[in-house]
């Protein structure tokens, strides 16, 4: 209670469009959920564009400036409390968009072709 008015009780809560939950920071689980949602919608664009015979180069673009900042965001802040399945986790998006963009293969070479590095290496450096 807070001045006579009943205080909700929740296992999880967004703060500057990062999703905390009772444990904090320290599992990520909530947040990385919430951004896997948000980037799906977006691959499914992704797709569509894809479709519509944009050129690779556009898709690219696409994926970098829309879909990839998502994935990242605040990353600093939590990117020392990542698991190694939540990174994997993120990194599947990455994976996804790249075989949405050239069509399969290697995933490693895919990221060579369109300039992409890991989200994992990436986090790293921002840190």
């Amino acid at each position: 209670m807070i001045s006579d008015q009943t205080v909700e009780l929740v296992t999880s809560f967004k703060i500057a469009y990062l999703v905390y939950n009772c444990d904090g920071l320290t599992q990520m689980g909530d947040h990385i959920a919430a951004v896997t949602t948000k980037t799906s919608k977006r691959l499914w664009f992704l797709k569509k564009l894809k479709r519509a015979g944009v050129s690779q180069s556009d898709l690219a673009y696409y994926y970098k400036m829309v879909i990839r900042p998502v994935l990242e965001y605040a990353s600093p802040v939590w990117h020392s409390s990542l698991t190694s399945e939540k990174s994997n986790t993120l990194e599947a998006v990455q994976r996804r968009a790249c075989q949405i963009i050239i069509g399969g293969g290697k995933y490693t070479d895919d990221c060579t072709a369109l300039n992409l590095d890991s989200l994992h290496l990436r986090r790293q450096q921002q840190c």
